[in-house]
């Protein structure tokens, strides 16, 4: 049986955590970071961080009703002073994973193995999500690295993290025959502010502009990663079209970061 939650570099341990037998024995973890209750199967990375009571050694992590839990050596203390020991994991989840509410036990392991009371973190599973429109462009990709979506439409603009929204009719001021324009719907990891998205749309929510769609992946930074696996897939009316996959290294993150730079992934063309 395939555990429903991997912690990266921390210990597996078979079963549940112990359980507290005595009342007072270990101590709870003061603080935990978790950005966003929301997660689908197939989350990676996404980011846990926090501080550990004084003597602490590890953090245990424990997806309730999972077959096993996983035990993270502490971090350095916090720098603002507390002397407390920190710790940083990157979750990720099984495409098994049920949905709806699940429940992540966060607790501190002291020195002679001893599990404090866990801090209770209640997330949500829910389906992956697609944003709706007449074309999406999605890039999904492994690892906890900086990659960036460019879109270049008909009209030769291109739609990335510094030009979120491509201009109506470059100028006239007004759509083309109707057509809808596009907008890149988040820049994800972007600096290696890891969010545990490692996803990118660009999305028109109506007919977009004929002709030729040309579509890059720019590396802006691997963050530590030594590759980082991607997929760029194309939908019309929510259904799959087109996908292609590959890699970026870090040969690809070298050279200017512009509009229309990178590995040139895809040409579609919308008639």
């Amino acid at each position: 049986m395939t555990a429903l939650l991997r912690v990266a570099g921390a210990q597996r341990v078979e079963g549940p955590p112990p359980q507290e037998t005595e009342a007072g024995s270990g101590h709870a973890v003061p603080s935990v970071v978790l950005l966003g209750a929301r997660i689908w199967p197939g989350t990676i990375d996404k980011p846990l961080e926090g501080t550990l009571p004084v003597g602490s050694t590890a953090v245990s992590i424990f997806l309730v009703g999972d077959i096993a839990h996983y035990v993270l050596p502490a971090g350095p203390a916090d720098v603002t002073g507390k002397d407390l020991p920190t710790f940083s994991a990157r979750l990720s989840f099984s495409p098994l994973l049920p949905l709806g509410p699940i429940r992540l036990w966060i607790s501190a392991v002291d020195q002679k193995g001893v599990y404090g009371p866990p801090s209770v973190q209640q997330l949500i599973s829910d389906p992956e999500p697609l944003p709706q429109g007449a074309l999406v462009f999605q890039l999904r990709w492994k690892r906890a690295a900086d990659l960036d979506l460019h879109v270049q439409q008909p009209d030769g603009q291109v739609i990335w993290s510094r030009r979120k929204n491509a201009l109506l009719n470059p100028g006239s001021g007004s759509p083309s025959h109707g057509s809808s324009t596009g907008y890149l719907d988040q820049d994800s990891n972007s600096l290696c502010v890891i969010d545990g998205q490692q996803r990118e749309h660009v999305v028109y929510p109506q007919r977009p502009l004929s002709g030729l769609y040309r579509v890059w992946i720019d590396a802006f930074s691997l963050c530590k990663e030594t590759t980082a696996f991607w997929e760029m897939s194309v939908f019309v009316d929510g259904k799959l079209i087109s996908s292609v996959g590959g890699q970026s290294v870090q040969s690809d993150t070298r050279g200017p970061h512009e509009p229309g730079t990178g590995t040139l992934a895809l040409e579609w063309e919308w008639k």
